[in-house]
């Protein structure tokens, strides 16, 4: 039986696994059935699906730890110190926090429609 686009299952199984091995540890694209876009290294390959390690911890918009935990700032003792951005709101505050963590995200191969490949200038 085949897909609505004309593919015969089987056939883009067997295509995605070959891609997937093909690039096993580089920095992929996957676009999902959905429609979602995906980014990650992809780390291991299976008859099934594959792993990828996606970055986690860009998306909260939080910049603050004490502020989230005990709801104020805490820049030193008072707001005093040498410099004028002592504590938090210096120079860099404001940019979102560089991935401090990949998390391991299983996707099968029914679910993947395209591999795509990031540039790099």
């Amino acid at each position: 039986m085949q897909q609505s686009g004309g593919v015969d299952p089987a056939a883009h199984q067997q295509q995605m696994h070959d891609l997937c091995q093909q690039y096993n540890n580089y920095l992929v694209q996957l676009e999902t059935t959905d429609g979602q876009v995906h980014d990650g290294i992809i780390n291991g390959v299976d008859q099934n699906g594959v792993e990828v390690l996606m970055p986690d911890g860009d998306t909260d918009n939080n910049h603050n730890e004490y502020e989230r935990q005990f709801g104020f700032g805490y820049g030193g003792y008072g707001g005093f110190g040498g410099a004028p951005w002592y504590g938090y709101g210096g120079p860099g505050y404001g940019y979102p926090r560089r991935f401090r963590r990949f998390r391991r995200h299983r996707f099968p191969f029914f679910g993947i429609r395209r591999l795509l490949f990031p540039f790099f200038y």
